[in-house]
């Protein structure tokens, strides 16, 4: 996702308990003890050499309660690689940088965290704004990037954020959120699209991939707008829906844009003759919309804490074991997880630890237990085939076991190949 979330919603973490927690799992390997240096650092006093990997973290600003799961994902995967015995012998350290929400401050915390620090790689940012602010400089320091947020796939245009031999990209693209899940909705509702998003890139980019697949299906968009952040008021933009004749509304807009209108949307008493599908909500959005905001709107996304897999049930015990019976999962967290866990297996299958290894072992690499199903990392183009899962917010919804109503799945999507010069990365 490109560019900031302005929701006063998810400000006011408390870091200190976030980077504690963080730091906690980290002396687990066997023979290793630990001396804190400075905040966000752990030292080993003796033991093996640890391996570096700067995280970036959305821990402060506009997307904490994001960044919570984001680096929860991440951390617990260390956590269970530590217990099993590190990497090579070695413990994983977790060097923290705080992203702020500012693609400025990324490039600081990218900076600091290769050359002062001298990580071995790094791990997250949240938008595609972030990311494409670490490009340059994972580019010019020759580390790996693990970007873990659903996106709007790999343009040349915004390169070195993307199309980056340096980047792998653990997140779903538009042709893995969205395509696969258009015969069945327009099948039900109709084929002409009302899309309502954010003015940025992440949301036009992924209705402009969305408008490809609608017009193969001999649909059409009716209505198209792209709302300035922090819009208050959307009477005409309602009014605009019920005038257009759609059968759907195609919903991209964020943080406190998404709960404005939605609030208003169904305070006029639009829900029952608008379905709405949305490429931004989960567990974490939802509960703070509420039953009568979303009762029956429907969401696709590669992962959901309520998805019918086993993998995912072994893994929110475990999660939940560690942060507790209310903590939330979210895609992004589970990508942090996934990137975890296979940067070790491609560590482990080099013998060693450099970019190098990093680079070539993670493409084509299989990942069995993934929370949301089996997933593997493309070889052309360093993205990830993964599940993708289409749910319905249930009616009179209480908590996350009861939020979302599985519609479909797909348990391997193949997306477009990236629209980059030169292939493979």
């Amino acid at each position: 996702m490109t560019d900031t979330k302005h929701d006063s919603r998810f400000s006011g973490v408390n870091t200190t308990i976030t980077r504690r927690r963080v730091l906690g799992g980290m002396a687990a390997t066997a023979g290793v003890a630990a001396t804190f240096s400075a905040p966000g650092i752990l030292r080993h006093a003796r033991g093996a050499a640890p391996i570096k990997v700067g995280v970036i973290s959305p821990l402060t600003g506009a997307w904490t309660v994001y960044g919570k799961a984001h680096m929860a994902g991440f951390e617990l995967a260390v956590k269970e690689i530590n217990e099993a015995g590190g990497v090579l012998g070695r413990p994983i350290e977790i060097v923290v940088g705080d992203s702020k929400t500012e693609p400025r401050v990324v490039v600081e915390q990218a900076n600091r965290l290769i050359r002062r620090e001298r990580v071995d790689f790094l791990a997250g940012t949240f938008s595609s704004a972030e990311r494409n602010a670490a490009g340059p400089v994972v580019d010019g320091a020759n580390k790996i990037l693990l970007y873990p947020t659903f996106y709007e796939g790999q343009k040349q245009e915004y390169h070195p954020g993307v199309c980056n031999s340096n980047i792998f990209m653990f997140g779903p693209e538009p042709t893995q959120q969205v395509w696969p899940h258009m015969e069945y909705m327009t099948t039900k509702f109709g084929k002409k699209f009302f899309m309502i998003g954010s003015d940025y890139a992440w949301p036009r980019v992924t209705n402009e991939m969305t408008k490809r697949k609608l017009a193969e299906l001999g649909g059409e968009v009716v209505g198209e707008q792209y709302i300035p952040f922090n819009t208050p008021q959307y009477d005409s933009v309602l009014r605009d829906i019920r005038n257009s004749g759609c059968d759907l509304i195609f919903h991209s807009l964020t943080g406190s844009d998404t709960v404005n209108f939605r609030q208003q949307l169904a305070s006029a008493g639009m829900k029952e003759d608008f379905p709405l599908w949305t490429v931004d909500d989960e567990e974490v959005v939802t509960s703070g919309l509420g039953p009568d905001v979303s009762k029956n709107d429907y969401v696709s996304f590669d992962y959901f804490m309520s998805i019918e897999h086993p993998n995912n049930k072994a893994f929110l015990e475990r999660f939940k074991a560690e942060y507790g019976q209310d903590a939330l999962m979210n895609t992004v967290g589970v990508a942090m997880y996934n990137a975890a866990h296979m940067a070790a297996k491609a560590m482990e299958a080099a013998g060693e630890v450099s970019t190098e290894a990093l680079r070539a072992n993670l493409k084509g690499m299989t990942f069995e237990d993934a929370p949301q199903g089996p997933v593997r990392m493309r070889e052309v183009d360093n993205q990830l085939v993964l599940p993708s899962y289409l749910m319905q917010v249930a009616p009179d919804w209480t908590s996350v076991n009861d939020m979302f109503q599985q519609i479909q799945s797909f348990q391997s999507v193949e997306p477009l190949t990236a629209r980059c010069e030169s292939l493979p990365l």
